[in-house]
């Protein structure tokens, strides 16, 4: 059996071009930790010429409290992120993914066929969270569910 659950107002800051030598992951979610904000999916690319970027989701709520932190990260690191607020985070849970070869194809072919563009992608054993604008709330869990048939 496969379980859709929908979060709305979930909120994305990403970070490019971050040198792979700093202690930027750690000192930056810590930061972001000192201040309340929970941090929910997280994501890094593998490094590429020394550099790679990052990424974390977090409440909508959150925003007025991260601006206050990113000043702090921008000044000692100087690497501007980019926010994006208004997301809807989709998560698809299935025991059939332990065993399963093509599930995720299949989550992915829903998304392709309703264009809908993912901003993250996290994964477990047996679970895809992916995190779409809020446009895509109600179209893509039903093509999800279409596509598993």
């Amino acid at each position: 059996m496969t379980d859709i659950k929908v979060y709305e107002n979930i909120s994305i800051v990403t970070f490019s071009d971050v040198p792979s030598r700093k202690r930027f992951v750690s000192t930056t979610l810590s930061a972001v930790a000192e201040s309340g904000i929970n941090v929910d999916m997280i994501s890094q690319t593998p490094p590429k010429s020394d550099m790679f970027s990052f990424g974390f989701t977090f409440s909508d709520d959150d925003i007025p409290t991260l601006l206050t932190v990113l000043p702090r990260i921008t000044a000692v690191h100087g690497i501007t992120p980019c926010v994006n607020s208004g997301n809807v985070k989709i998560v698809i849970k299935s025991e059939e993914m332990v065993d399963q070869a093509g599930f995720a194809a299949k989550v992915f072919q829903a998304c392709e066929n309703i264009c809908a563009d993912v901003m993250l992608i996290t994964t477990s054993v047996d679970e895809i969270s992916l995190l779409v604008g809020d446009s895509f709330a109600a179209s893509l869990p039903e093509e999800i569910k279409k596509v598993l048939g």
